[in-house]
């Protein structure tokens, strides 16, 4: 259906699984962890088939819906008078919805039959995933710019589900997945509600400006706040879900969670109360989404009232989220030299610190043989994760509340037209290495995050970095978004490594090509603001001749390897401290990654920065 309900409609049925997949994931991965069972508990297997069923009866309302509508086409593909084909737009939105249905009946064969091979309901879904994304980048094409746009970072979320399910037919019951794949389905529920409020306009007014880039930039960003909302609704309902956990630990000898209910023997009591907070853990969730926009009083320009444009106080939070469209044209900012350099410091200290704590980590692990990182490891990784979000928070306040900063503004109701998105694209990619360094922190707590958490934070984190600058505006500015191409290519690289290393902790060649390419992002932006805002003045490179691209390719180039040779340096260092430890300390290992000395030879003896023995030259 084109209109407004019919991206409402499935936006509620992707919400809704997602919602529920944030809450049951964790359950199930806390409630395994306690009981110390290799084999799924049975409540849950219960849950997956009654899901099949919820699965196929949604997919039923969906085809039916699209089907009999009004100006449905009622079952008919090609009309014979007409010699055409007949509402072709509601018969892909059929074959979306079959497919999550043969999905559905696969998971109830997968619980009844022990015929039917482990993995294949993940496979089905995996299938009814990507069909859903085919689907939908044909269904857009030769449509107006921001149609095609909205439609596009969709398929980001479908896709990104599709491969995370996928996974899990080889890697079955990993929460990093299961979470992950939870995040997608949210992000895809509410990016349909928007899709429908961009194009449809349910609360009247004008229509957005499909030719204004502007408008691009601000669903680009819309849509990472959307996923920054996901990541909040699953670290809420992680922590209700774990909290529950301890509170049946300290209340039974035999926490089981199965079903949203606590079974216990004696104590039946408690089952109203764990519903109560599966209820308010949803509640937060909505409230939550409510709450996102910056305050429940915001200006829409393009309210007809009257006869005249005026600004108009919507008081509800979710319209909020969904600002009309902007009407006047604003000129792309250029970068500012000082704004590139910050950036280009922040990864650039990163990928030397990195390549100098790796390469010490992985000697001392070869030599010890240790499988477990020692706490002196994880107090530096604490320590990392609180940087990063410290470096992080500074650079949201400089983007926003520098003298040319949009001071937390959107949109200006003066003027009629978005404020400065430049800022506010920044800003969205600080706001996710934020949460990169939080999951860092809170990784080492006693919640007990997955492991691999931290390393697919990152990836998001670098992932939409990487989409923000290939969707700015570049206008006319050739040779800007020339340059900042050469960038994504790193930051889409050290993305992937990121993503690797939830499989492959501790690799040390993955470690390695993540560590260059953050030297090579840092040292980058700073070429960028060397060529587009020279520091000692005057205007920057010519935008137009050629010249100049194909020698800023080979500078790129120059640049990784610049990166490749400190890393080399950096590993010979490393290699030669290693050594030059071992033969002055004899059976003293030095743990330089937090600057303390632990004697392996006593295991039962505390650390210590000298030798106890008097004969011993200290």
């Amino acid at each position: 259906m084109a209109n407004f309900k019919g991206h409402a409609l499935p936006g509620s049925f992707f919400l809704l699984f997602g919602l529920w997949w944030s809450v049951k994931y964790p359950l199930q991965y806390l409630s395994q962890k306690v009981n110390k069972k290799s084999h799924r508990i049975y409540c849950f297997q219960r849950v997956d088939a009654i899901e099949g069923g919820i699965k196929i009866i949604f997919a039923l309302i969906g085809m039916l819906a699209e089907q009999f509508v009004p100006d449905g086409p009622h079952l008919y593909l090609y009309s014979g008078e007409n010699r055409d084909w007949v509402k072709l737009m509601n018969w892909q939105h059929t074959t979306m919805y079959l497919f999550y249905g043969l999905s559905g009946v696969v998971d109830v064969f997968t619980y009844i039959s022990q015929v039917v091979p482990q993995g294949l309901d993940r496979l089905m879904l995996s299938t009814a995933v990507f069909v859903e994304g085919c689907l939908f980048y044909y269904h857009v094409l030769h449509r107006p710019m921001l149609d095609q746009h909205i439609h596009s970072l969709l398929l980001i979320a479908i896709f990104s589900g599709a491969c995370s399910t996928m996974l899990e037919v080889f890697l079955r019951d990993n929460i990093v997945l299961e979470m992950f794949r939870a995040g997608v389905t949210i992000i895809q529920g509410t990016w349909f509600w928007q899709i429908g409020v961009v194009l449809f306009q349910p609360w009247g007014g004008l229509v957005w400006d499909e030719k204004d880039h502007s408008n691009i930039m601000f669903l680009t960003m819309c849509f990472f706040w959307h996923w920054a909302a996901a990541v909040a609704i699953l670290a809420i309902n992680y922590t209700l879900a774990y909290c529950c956990i301890q509170r049946c630990r300290r209340g039974s000898g035999e926490p089981y969670i199965g079903l949203g209910v606590r079974q216990q023997k004696r104590d039946m009591s408690s089952q109203a109360a764990f519903l109560n907070g599966s209820d308010e853990d949803v509640l937060l969730g909505k409230q939550l989404w409510a709450k996102l926009p910056f305050g429940a009083m915001v200006c829409r320009a393009g309210w007809l009232q009257k006869g005249k444009l005026s600004c108009k106080e919507v008081p509800d939070g979710a319209a909020a989220l969904f600002p009309a469209r902007k009407v006047q044209q604003a000129s792309p900012m250029p970068t500012s030299f000082l704004g590139s350099a910050l950036r280009g410091t922040f990864f650039f200290i990163f990928g030397l610190w990195w390549s100098v704590r790796y390469p010490l980590k992985y000697l001392r692990r070869k030599a010890d043989a240790e499988s477990q990182p020692s706490y002196g490891v994880r107090r530096v990784e604490v320590f990392e994760g609180a940087v990063k979000a410290f470096f992080a928070l500074a650079g949201i306040l400089v983007e926003q509340f520098v003298p040319a900063g949009p001071h937390l503004q959107l949109y200006s109701p003066k003027t009629h037209s978005w404020m400065d998105l430049t800022h506010w694209h920044y800003t969205t990619m600080y706001l996710f290495f934020l949460l990169s360094g939080i999951v860092d922190v809170v990784s080492h707590s006693p919640l007990k995050l997955p492991l691999g958490l931290d390393r697919l934070s990152l990836s998001v984190a670098l992932f939409i970095e990487g989409l923000l600058f290939c969707f700015r505006d570049y206008s006319d500015a050739g040779l800007d978004h020339h340059l900042h191409s050469l960038l994504a290519v790193a930051i889409f690289a050290g993305a992937l490594c990121a993503l690797l290393e939830v499989f492959h902790r501790d690799h040390i060649v993955l470690e390695t090509f993540r560590t260059s390419s953050f030297l090579l992002q840092g040292s980058w932006l700073w070429q960028i603001g060397f060529v587009l805002s020279p520091p000692w003045g005057g205007p920057g490179w010519d935008q137009t001749d050629r010249s100049n691209f194909t020698f800023l390719t080979m500078c790129f180039c120059w640049h990784y390897a610049g990166a490749l040779a400190v890393l080399a340096a950096n590993s010979a260092a490393s290699h030669c401290c290693n050594e030059s430890c071992q033969l002055k300390f004899g059976d003293i290992d030095v743990e330089l990654d937090c600057s303390m000395c632990i004697r392996k030879g006593n295991k039962s003896s505390s650390g210590a920065l000298l030798p106890e023995g008097a004969s011993d030259d200290k």
